[in-house]
């Protein structure tokens, strides 16, 4: 008929234990001593147990709401913000000053009078023995997801069915938290890159993201006691108060959570070779390999590896139209799984929660391209602009639902509350890009950059700046 007890199953090599579980305890899995961090910030918030409720003296019943709203802000947020880490553009490592011999002079001289995209490649390089290296900011300030508010994220949590005896479905089971959750997800980026020209058409760069990161998290939750405030638990037996309770004694509730980090972020190496360059038209090859050398947990990196294939195409010399096409396979994170190792678990009335590794799973892979062009305005100053398109598969979606509760006799009667839940699909995620280089002194490129969210799919800001310093030489 309730809930008489909880066990904790700590998984080992050594074996498992068992111990009681008292209201109030928390479960904190893989986070355990790493409740600062910004990937437990969603796991800590109600603990991995969900929300728990005070043991009432006159009814003793330890209670606990999970249900789908706890694995889509545990899980499913977490999954997108992993996602958006593998998928974010970063600064074309290459562009700005390119130069080619001229075997009549006997000296390097520019062979564009632009000096490139943005966020997209070009298919010229910089030139044999030559050397460019610089740094970006990119500010996010993550506002929505999936098109809901990350301010307001309304979700629904749902009692443990079955806790009578043998299993046996009892009227408070009807009962509902609704919760509404603010979401602060701040990320600042430094990119500090370089780029080495091997030959006259093989480039080598790498991109070595700073990462600072602040996540903060409140939820205002409210005990919708839909069996209503006494409900009779079996014939001819006298009424009793409803048990659900938070442990203040109220029905209103206030949890928080932050967590801050800062670090390196995932590394990528990026090889491009130029293999046809005539009648101003060019051609280029690249692979950008990430290293997942950004700790996951701390929201620094995707916690994955990934491996990005494409072609760039480029033409003319001051207006220089170009295009980027590929693909890109991301690997497995704990940020796409559970990052506690936490499950939960419940048979005839004893809540069983079970610990262990934090459980991996693939991220989405993508189709990307681009279609722009960049244009030498004068001599010091280029005009850039660029539509990026991506297509995720199998991507990690939150859906605006309804959830309508039980009608019991005495009851609130049946109430359809706002939530949300998880899912997947294929998804295009559209941005475009505009800003402009301009040429300080000697070879000092001055880069400033706007990107621009087209449509409401994944993790998103409205528009997300980017100032940037480069020098060749």
């Amino acid at each position: 008929m309730m809930i008489a007890m909880a066990a904790v199953v700590v998984a080992g090599a050594l074996g498992r234990a068992q111990v009681p579980l008292v209201p109030g305890t928390i479960v904190t899995g893989q986070c355990q001593g790493h409740a600062s961090e910004p990937g437990c910030v969603l796991p800590n918030l109600f603990g991995p147990q969900g929300l728990t409720l005070a043991n009432n003296p006159a009814f003793p019943h330890y209670a606990h709401f999970t249900g789908a709203a706890l694995d889509t802000l545990n899980q499913g947020v977490g999954t997108a913000i992993a996602t958006q880490l593998a998928v974010l553009p970063i600064i074309s490592p290459s562009s700005g000053f390119t130069f080619s011999y001229d075997s009549a002079s006997g000296v390097f001289v520019r062979s564009s009078s632009s000096f490139g995209p943005v966020y997209s490649e070009r298919a010229d390089t910089i030139g044999r023995r030559k050397i460019s290296f610089g740094l970006g900011y990119q500010r996010f300030r993550f506002d929505s997801l999936d098109g809901i508010n990350l301010h307001n994220i309304p979700a629904v949590f749902t009692h443990v069915p079955g806790t009578g005896p043998n299993g046996a479905v009892e009227p408070y089971e009807a009962d509902v938290i609704r919760t509404s959750s603010n979401l602060n997800l701040n990320l600042d980026q430094t990119l500090l890159y370089g780029t080495v020209g091997l030959t006259n058409r093989l480039d080598l760069s790498v991109a070595i993201p700073l990462v600072s990161v602040r996540f903060g998290a409140t939820s205002d939750a409210t005990i919708i006691q839909v069996s209503g405030p006494t409900f009779v638990p079996a014939p001819g037996v006298p009424p009793v108060n409803n048990p659900h309770r938070f442990p203040a004694g109220g029905l209103t509730n206030s949890y928080s959570s932050t967590g801050t980090s800062f670090g390196v972020g995932d590394v990528t190496f990026r090889v491009k070779q130029n293999v046809f360059q005539a009648g101003g038209l060019s051609i280029a090859a690249a692979l950008d390999v990430r290293a997942p050398t950004g700790d996951a947990r701390k929201f620094l990196g995707s916690g994955a590896p990934g491996i990005k294939p494409f072609v760039a195409l480029s033409a003319g010399k001051r207006l220089s139209p170009h295009v980027n096409l590929g693909y890109q396979w991301n690997g497995s994170s704990i940020l796409a799984g559970n990052i506690t190792g936490t499950t939960i678990g419940e048979t005839n009335e004893v809540a069983t929660i079970r610990t262990g590794p934090a459980i991996s799973k693939s991220l989405p892979s993508q189709y990307f391209y681009s279609v722009g062009a960049d244009y030498g305005a004068t001599r010091r100053l280029t005009l850039s602009v660029d539509y990026l398109g991506q297509v995720l598969v199998h991507a990690p979606r939150v859906f605006a639902s309804t959830i309508t509760t039980a009608n019991i006799a005495g009851g609130t009667g049946a109430l359809t509350l706002p939530t949300v839940a998880a899912g997947t699909d294929t998804i295009g995620l559209n941005n475009a890009s505009v800003g402009f280089k301009y040429n300080l002194i000697d070879r000092l490129l001055f880069t400033t950059n706007l990107l621009i969210r087209m449509d409401n799919r994944g993790l998103r800001q409205n528009v997300t700046p980017l100032i940037g310093l480069s020098y060749a030489f």
